[in-house]
Formats: C-alpha cells, sequence, structure tokens
C-alpha cells in the first residue's frame, strides 16, 4: 500500500464553563471502591487482604452503572476517561493490520504494552499484533459493550497472575452474568451522521437459580462523520468514515453447590468500517485538483493522494469469535481464592482492501476507465490471529498467606495473505506464576510474586533470522524468571500508601525479526517498571488520589516505516531502543451535597525513545524522530455531575497540552462534552448526548510524515437514545 502518504465566542463559551465547572461535579471510580475478578472490594478495608488480585495499587474501575449513567457506546469511550489512560484515534474506526499510525491506540500512563483480560483470560497473541509496537488488541474486536459489567484498570505492574509483558498495566473487562429475575433491555439512539444504534438484551435463571444466563446482540452504524479543519476554519467531511458493527454475545453458568461451578461464553463481532488512511489537508487541496501535487513526502499537500483510496471506498473488515468454558473446583469466599480449569479459543480475522492503484496519478489526468480499473482492482490482505489457551489456578489460605498459583499455556498462530504472498507464525508458550499476599499486619500487607515465562521455538514464513546473539538465533525457544513485589500500608482509616516493582519480559515476534537490519540485530524486550501512590480521605466530602510510575526498559523494540526506494512502496523497520516513560496522575473528588458532585483530574507522560544502533535509515530520515510517540503530554479533566429525582447529567471539560506543533496543530486544545439522562417512568429512561459542543479542531495522535492536521478528531455530533427495560 502506499503510504508516504484553527473565536471570541468559542473562548468566552469556555470560559464560563471552566468557571461553571471550578464552582461546581462524579465521583471517581476509585475514589470509595474498586473492583477486580468478581469481588467488591473496599480499598481501605483490611478484611479483603487476602483477595490475590488486589495487590494494592493505582486502580479505576468503570462499573455498569457508570456506562449506563454516561451511556457509553464503545469500551474505549468507558475507559478514556481515566486519569492516565489514553485512546488516540486517527478519527475513524477502520485501520489496517500492522500499522500502528492508522489503528486506534491505547496506553496506560504513556505505555503501550498493556495486557488486556476478559473476565481473568488473556486475548493477546503471542506471535502478531494487530498495530504494530502499540495496542496488541484491537478492543472493537472484543466484545459489545452492553455484554460489559464492569472495566478493571490497574496502572503499573498488576499482579503476578497476570503476566510479566504488563508494562503499562492491566486492563481487565468483566462480562454481565445472568440475574435471578428474567429481565430484558432494549437501547435505540440515533444521531448526527445517520448514526444509528440498537441493542438488546436478556438475563434470567431456572427455577431453583442454579443455572443463569445472559445474551445480549447490538448494531452500530455511521456514514461519514465530520470536523473543524484547523487551518481552513471550517466544517469537512471525512470522507470515508463510515461503519457497521454488529456483535452477539452468551453467558452460561451452572452453580452446582456452594464450591463448584461451570461457565460458558461466547462472544462475536463483526465490523466493516472505512479506511481514508488520512483527512485531506484543505489548505492545500488545489494542487491537487490543478494537478501540481508533489509525490515528494515533504511537500505540501501530500496526504491528499490518499483521497484516492476514501473516494474508492478503502475498508477493513473485522471478525472475532472467542469460547471460554471454565470449571471451578473451589472457592474460598471469606478470602476470596479461587481455584479453576479452564479452556479457551481466541480468533480474530482481520481483511483489508486498499483502493490505492490510482496513486501518484495527477487528478487532472485520470479518465472514467481509471477510476473503474482501480475500483475493480483493490490490493487485498487478510490476517488471522487464534489463540488455543488451557489454565489452571489453585489458591490457598495458609494463616496469614493467600497463596496463589498456577500453570498457563497458550498456542497462538497468525497467518496472513496477499495476492501475492502468504506469511504464517505460530509459537506455544507455558507461563508458571506464584502469589503469596502477605498480610503482615491489620494494616500492612506485601505480596512477592514469580513468573517464569517460557516461549517455544518458531519461524516467521519459514525463516530463522539472527539474533546478534551467539548463543541463539530466532526460532529457538526463549525463557526468563521474572519477580514483582507490591506492598500496601494503610497509614490509618483515611490514608493507604502503595508500592510495586516488576520486571517485565517481552519476546520478539517474528514479524520483527523479518523487519531488522542487518547492522541492528533484534533482542528481546526487558526492563522494570514501578509505582508508587496514596489514596487519601480528606472529609466525608473530598478525595485525593496521587500516584507516580517510571517504565524503564532496558531493551525495547520500535517500529516505523520509510519509503522503499526499489518499489515506491513502504517498508515498515524494527530497532533496539532504550525507553524510559514517567507518568504522573492525580484526582481530587469533592460532593457538594447528594446533588451536585466534581472530579478533577490530571495526568502527565513523558516518554522517550532512543535508538541503539540505528540512528539514520536509507532514505535520510531520522529514526528516532519516527519510533517516538507523539502525544498530548498533559491531560486535565473536569467533570460536573448532576443527580436528583428523575434528571441527572454531567458536564465534562478536558484539556490536552504539552502537543509538539510540530506536529499537532495547536500546543492546546480543550473538549467540552455534556450528557442529560430523564427517567421517564421507572422501566424507561431517555437521553442526550453532545460531544464537542464547540465544535473544536482537534487531534489526539500525529504522524510525523503527513503534516500535523493529518488525523482530526470528530466535530460537533449528538446522539438521542430510549432505554426500556422490562
Amino acid at each position: 500500500m502506499n503510504k508516504s502518504r484553527k473565536t471570541n465566542r468559542k473562548v468566552m463559551l469556555t470560559s464560563v464553563i471552566c468557571s461553571a465547572l471550578m464552582l461546581s461535579t462524579t465521583v471517581m471510580a476509585n475514589a470509595e471502591e474498586y473492583r477486580l475478578d468478581e469481588v467488591v472490594v473496599t480499598a481501605s478495608k483490611t478484611k479483603e487482604a487476602g483477595n490475590p488480585n488486589i495487590t494494592g495499587g493505582d486502580v479505576n474501575v468503570v462499573t455498569r452503572e457508570d456506562i449506563e449513567k454516561h451511556n457509553y457506546t464503545t469500551i474505549e469511550e468507558a475507559i478514556k476517561k481515566i486519569p492516565g489512560v489514553q485512546v488516540a484515534t486517527p478519527g475513524y474506526r477502520g485501520g489496517e493490520y500492522g500499522y500502528a499510525n492508522y489503528n486506534t491506540e491505547v496506553s496506560i500512563n504513556g505505555e503501550n504494552n498493556i495486557v488486556i483480560l476478559v473476565d481473568g483470560r488473556r486475548i493477546d497473541n503471542d506471535v502478531m499484533s494487530y498495530a504494530g509496537n502499540k495496542s496488541k488488541v484491537n478492543l472493537s474486536t472484543i466484545t459489545g459493550i452492553d455484554n460489559v459489567e464492569r472495566i478493571e484498570v490497574i496502572k503499573g505492574s498488576g499482579s503476578a497472575i497476570y503476566g510479566a509483558d504488563a508494562a503499562g498495566g492491566v486492563i481487565n473487562i468483566i462480562t454481565r452474568k445472568g440475574a435471578q429475575q428474567p429481565t430484558t433491555t432494549l437501547t435505540l439512539e440515533s444521531g448526527s451522521w445517520g448514526r444509528h444504534n440498537y441493542s438488546l438484551t436478556h438475563s434470567g435463571s431456572s427455577d431453583d437459580g442454579s443455572l443463569k444466563y445472559f445474551m445480549a446482540i447490538g448494531r452500530q452504524m455511521s456514514k461519514d462523520s465530520k470536523y473543524k479543519d484547523a487551518y481552513t476554519d471550517s466544517t469537512q467531511q471525512y470522507y470515508n468514515t463510515g461503519y457497521r458493527d454488529e456483535n452477539g454475545s452468551v453467558n452460561i453458568e451452572k452453580n452446582f453447590d456452594a464450591n463448584h461451578s461451570l461457565n460458558f461464553s461466547f462472544s462475536h463481532t463483526y465490523e466493516k468500517a472505512h479506511y481514508p488512511i488520512t483527512a485531506a489537508d484543505y489548505a492545500n487541496i488545489d494542487r491537487l485538483y490543478n494537478g501540481t501535487l508533489s509525490t515528494t513526502s515533504t511537500s505540501p499537500g501530500y496526504r491528499n493522494w490518499f483521497l484516492y483510496d476514501a473516494w474508492l471506498g478503502s475498508y477493513t473488515e473485522t471478525k472475532s469469535n472467542d469460547v471460554d468454558l471454565k470449571y471451578t473446583f473451589e472457592k474460598d469466599q471469606d478470602n476470596y481464592l479461587e481455584s479453576f480449569i479452564r479452556v479457551y479459543k481466541n480468533y480474530r480475522w482481520y481483511n483489508t482492501a486498499d483502493y490505492s492503484d490510482l496513486w501518484g496519478t495527477q487528478y487532472p489526468d485520470l479518465t472514467e476507465d481509471d477510476w473503474a480499473a482501480a475500483k475493480a482492482s483493490g490490493n487485498l490482505h487478510t490476517d488471522i490471529e487464534t489463540v488455543k489457551g488451557a489454565v489452571l489456578q489453585v489458591g490457598r489460605q495458609l494463616d496469614n498467606h493467600s497463596v496463589t498459583s498456577g500453570i498457563d499455556y497458550r498456542h497462538s498462530e497468525y497467518e496472513g495473505t496477499t495476492s501475492s504472498r502468504r506469511y504464517d507464525s505460530d509459537r506455544d508458550s507455558l507461563r508458571l506464576f506464584s502469589q503469596d499476599k502477605i498480610k503482615v499486619s491489620d494494616k500492612f500487607t506485601f505480596t512477592p510474586g514469580l513468573n517464569y515465562t517460557r516461549y517455544g521455538s518458531t519461524s516467521y514464513n519459514n525463516t530463522k533470522y539472527s539474533t546478534g546473539v551467539t548463543t541463539s538465533s530466532f526460532g529457538d525457544a526463549t525463557n526468563r524468571l521474572t519477580f514483582s513485589s507490591f506492598a500496601n500500608y494503610q497509614a490509618n482509616d483515611s490514608t493507604d500508601v502503595y508500592f510495586s516493582w516488576a520486571q517485565i519480559f517481552k519476546p520478539v515476534s517474528g514479524l520483527d525479526y523479518s523487519r531488522q537490519s542487518a547492522s541492528d540485530p533484534l533482542e528481546d524486550e526487558k526492563g522494570t517498571s514501578w509505582t508508587i501512590g496514596t489514596h487519601k480521605t480528606l472529609s466525608n466530602k473530598d478525595s485525593l488520589n496521587i500516584s507516580y510510575g517510571v517504565t524503564d526498559m532496558s531493551n525495547a523494540i520500535a517500529r516505523y516505516s520509510i519509503r522503499n526506494s526499489t518499489d515506491d512502496g513502504w517498508e515498515t523497520k524494527a530497532v533496539n531502543a532504550s525507553r524510559k516513560k514517567k507518568a504522573f496522575n492525580t484526582g481530587y473528588t469533592h460532593a457538594f451535597d447528594t446533588i451536585w458532585n466534581l472530579t478533577a483530574s490530571y495526568a502527565y507522560v513523558d516518554e522517550n525513545y532512543h535508538t541503539k544502533r540505528t540512528t539514520i535509515n536509507p532514505d535520510g530520515t531520522s529514526a528516532e524522530q519516527l519510533i517516538n510517540a507523539f502525544r498530548p503530554k498533559n491531560v486535565y479533566q473536569l467533570d460536573l455531575g448532576y443527580d436528583k429525582g428523575k434528571w441527572s447529567g454531567d458536564l465534562a471539560y478536558t484539556v490536552y497540552s504539552g502537543c509538539d506543533k510540530t506536529y499537532f496543530t495547536d500546543n492546546r486544545f480543550g473538549i467540552v462534552d455534556i450528557g442529560v439522562n430523564y427517567k421517564l417512568t421507572s422501566q424507561t429512561k431517555v437521553y442526550f448526548k453532545m460531544n464537542n459542543v464547540l465544535n473544536t479542531a482537534y487531534e489526539t495522535k500525529s504522524i510525523s510524515a503527513y503534516g500535523t492536521g493529518a488525523f482530526p478528531q470528530p466535530g460537533r455530533n449528538f446522539m438521542l437514545g430510549v432505554n426500556y427495560t422490562f
């Protein structure tokens, strides 16, 4: 694929909104409680000290109540308000497999190496990543938001149970289970740009309550979105950004007695999302229409070549089918320990059609036959990820020790095909873990843990590559024993202090080896991560949370794309790099009364890659310039909440600052969102949402090669919905 490819009134309105927010607010999810696994846990209590997953730390939870109150439509939307979590999008849903720049990226404290779980089950693939070195999992392929009970976000390394590669943190998505009483909910939404969302859920149980079930189906669709262009100060259509998303899920659980249960879950998603690559450069659009647009990537308006791809309808399809069977054979209700065995299969299918044959042909020279021929010859490629796994976990309470140990086996496969090539890779992995949560006293818990991870031999496209280490070559097995420790001290009823430290280990994938330079052979990723913080209850109306974390990678792998001089296409390079990431998060909550509440938060991230050996590419570009993540360094959030009688709602103001104007259209963006709910009856709710009320031109990510403003975020848009439960 070819990809070499901003009023006074606003200021016044923004000031008024800011003043209102500062005077008046939604309590943060982790101010009072957080939840992990299937247990509700109050952070300041000591009776849960035995819970193996609660190691103490910076934890936030988005509950089902939050999802319904804010009427979230995607998992990404639900987590992006959490301090330290950034969801950077190109402004559209569709992306291309293997290209981080053209996909939605999720990071925690600036770190993209995060572990995504569904009901505690890993869903990533050990041999490939849909977005290169960025997010390993496409959140839109997991499950529909109507199937989500809560989302748990751990910032910094998580429990040893989660593995040694969770450098940034862990996102655990807990799905919904059946209810004792039969309940059905229908949701209908409609809004800007031809958006329509529909969902139906139903839950129930057997007469004796031992068998419970939950089912959900949903569909979301939209035509092309619009955005505010920063340079022309006009609202423009973001061509080829429409989508259709469908999902379905079922969960069935049979409880045999207090200690034994069997749970089966299945989730299916399908999405066809159009793929524009970038937005047009309207400041230089005339160069395209008059035939003077240059194919040199540094020339003004270069990315307008991608309008051909958009006008021809390039798209990406994704499909997922996940099956999970879990048998629990022992439960310690008092200490939240669980012993179980599970088997599962995760399947991801990506299919991309990129109509790029017209790239480089001047617009005035194109004929109807040229357009027809280009439409008939889309460059197709399909990528399939499959993971089959089994987990055995045993939990035991031994006096003041909550010991959790287990074994996790996974077989990961990848297959990629184009019209002329086929790629494949597979790898077995085995992980042994053990963790002891020690209740040293009523106020202090200490949790040491260890992980032994072994990745079996593998190859990429039947090829082995030298690692530059004389004792091994790519394809050979690799293993490492890593350690972690977590400490939590409750100084008093209002103050909780925590610290965590963990070693990080992640092997090189076969695809990365195929992209290495001969002068820079790749090595496994290694490093450490630590976090320190405190939760402080200031009064019965106020609370404060502060955390600081550092991830220090002695060897990270960075990826970027450069022009291939041989065929005028693009190729991805992978290089060794050192990386140090520093993150600071703080949140303050205040309840004015039982009606009004305020949340204020601040998140800071500073991250830098430094290449070890490769500095200048063959095309003269700087590797360090291309691999560093260009993102806002500061995110400020204010949220004013209201809840009285039948009315509830919130007014949110988000500021992104510290943006490098070399890559962003401004160094600061302010976004206002509003939501209102009205309960017609005990069973019916109507609601209204408006995002980007001021129609601000802004971006949450950038790409150095295509100039500023290549990935604009959606302009002012609204959604009107109704929710009926019976």
